[in-house]
């Protein structure tokens, strides 16, 4: 399933008599609706709670978690980062960074490279990871729509600088990370990294 099909799923899920769940003025409700969108063979679930705190009257800002026998696990951009970074070598970085395009243009229905098999076999497994970059990616797109800012774009861009990061010596992680955790502004990509932004910045939200 695609970007827009997938978005329209989760607005119907966050949306009472056609209107989105908004956060209460005490705040008070904040992330007490719940809703599984995906199950795994191990007994994992990928979940959203709402409203998330950047809720409006037209955003339905959510919390992206997954679930295992031990609790509830929010899931940040700094944490796929590592995931993606710690996959990342010389030999595969062609085909993670292929991956991770896929993902940010296609949507979930990509398939593992036989080359990345290896790089799955520690950290979030092939799917779950696919499944958290598209669900985050379609916070992004809810909560920062128009064209003024990158919506999904953003997130992109720096889980590619984390495996970039991996391989390349001109810039370290922890810049990257920086990024990602910035507030109030939109990060600059970086200008030595060559092409490495070229196909997510092409993306029409």
């Amino acid at each position: 399933m695609g970007y827009n099909e997938e978005k329209q799923r989760v607005v119907d899920y966050v949306t009472c008599d056609g209107n989105i769940i908004e956060l209460t003025r005490s705040r008070d409700n904040l992330k007490s609706y719940y809703q599984v969108l995906e199950s795994y063979n191990d007994y994992m679930q990928l979940a959203i709670r709402y409203p998330g705190y950047k809720t409006t009257k037209t955003k339905c800002d959510y919390c992206v978690y997954l679930v295992d026998e031990e609790g509830e696990h929010p899931i940040s951009h700094v944490e796929i980062m590592n995931d993606l970074y710690n996959k990342t070598t010389a030999y595969n970085f062609q085909h993670m960074k292929r991956y991770i395009e896929q993902v940010a243009t296609v949507g979930r229905n990509v398939n593992i490279d036989e080359t990345l098999i290896p790089a799955f076999k520690q950290g979030f497994p092939f799917e779950v990871l696919t499944d958290l970059m598209f669900y985050i990616a379609i916070q992004e797109d809810i909560n920062y729509p128009n064209d003024r800012f990158q919506g999904r774009k953003m997130c992109f861009y720096r889980y590619l600088e984390a495996i970039y990061c991996k391989v390349n010596t001109n810039h370290q992680i922890e810049e990257a990370i920086d990024k990602a955790t910035a507030r109030g502004y939109i990060p600059r990509n970086w200008n030595d990294v060559g092409e490495l932004y070229n196909i997510v910045s092409r993306i029409h939200r």
